[in-house]
């Protein structure tokens, strides 16, 4: 009877020994094309009115990074994306009630690192928690009001210095505590099947700090708002240790509120950025035996 349990079990063993072994570590690149939308809203007590403003971009965009295996129930990963050529788009701002306001050149750069511990319920179900870094940064240039004309500076007394407004950017350095649901669906280049990787994350920010050219020593550390980010994987492998694959992400980052400075003028209006990536990942592991 023992020697027909210890046979049973032993099919167990070894499938149990294979299956944390092969879900090792890998590597990636992404190259791909970003959409970023990006609006702001605030109240204007000059004009006595709501004001909103859109702006629409795509770019190009790189990923990179790489998940390590620590042991049975641990993983590791890291994740950098970075937009790699701005392009320009139209910004609008209008007034609930008075209609278009002023229109402006905008284009974006965002720039992210993302490092998440991971606890393994199974080797396809993961915990995930770690830390998202953000940089984002705004220009903004070629101001023109409602009738297309260029707006010019004003002075200290707000009268018009006849100079044109020139290029102003706005950079926020935001720093996330990151949770959420990991998924990997078989081992990293496993030859003849699709691999398909999914998460889903929530992120609450712990450290800010915003400021804008337009507004010399003014900084703004609000921590109020969140992040949400879903992305999908699906891959194939063309060779022992490497897989090439498509994927897509989607994010939301919304900052809440409307903040002003110490002078009671210059203020951080409410806003939310959404993007969308897409494109062809390369995922390679070659010390896999």
């Amino acid at each position: 009877m023992k020697k027909l349990l210890a046979i049973t079990l032993l099919p167990l063993a070894v499938y149990a020994q294979g299956y944390s072994d092969v879900y090792d570590g890998y590597s990636y690149f992404s190259i791909g094309m970003e959409s970023a939308s990006y609006s702001e809203d605030f109240f204007s007590s000059s004009l006595g009115e709501n004001v909103h403003s859109s702006a629409k971009a795509s770019s190009p965009v790189y990923i990179s990074g790489a998940l390590v295996r620590i042991n049975h129930r641990y993983d590791f990963s890291m994740d950098m994306s970075s937009t790699l050529l701005p392009t320009q788009s139209d910004e609008q701002w209008s007034g609930s009630t008075s209609g278009l306001l002023q229109t402006n050149q905008f284009d974006s750069t965002i720039n992210s690192m993302q490092f998440l511990g991971h606890y393994k319920f199974t080797n396809n179900h993961r915990f995930v928690l770690g830390s998202t870094y953000k940089l984002d940064s705004y220009k903004r240039y070629t101001f023109k009001d409602a009738n297309g004309n260029y707006l010019n500076q004003l002075d200290s007394n707000g009268n018009d210095t006849g100079v044109k407004l020139g290029l102003s950017q706005e950079r926020v350095a935001t720093l996330y505590a990151t949770t959420g649901y990991w998924y990997e669906s078989i081992p990293h280049a496993s030859l003849g099947n699709i691999r398909f990787k999914a998460n889903t994350l929530v992120s609450l920010p712990v450290w800010n700090e915003a400021s804008n050219t337009a507004f010399e020593k003014i900084t703004f550390n609000s921590t109020s708002g969140y992040k949400l980010e879903a992305n999908v994987y699906a891959g194939y492998p063309l060779m022992k240790g490497l897989e090439i694959g498509l994927f897509a992400g989607y994010s939301e980052q919304k900052k809440s509120g409307t903040d002003t400075a110490a002078d009671g003028r210059t203020k951080w209006p409410e806003n939310t950025l959404k993007v969308t990536q897409a494109g062809v990942s390369v995922v390679w592991n070659f010390t896999k035996e």
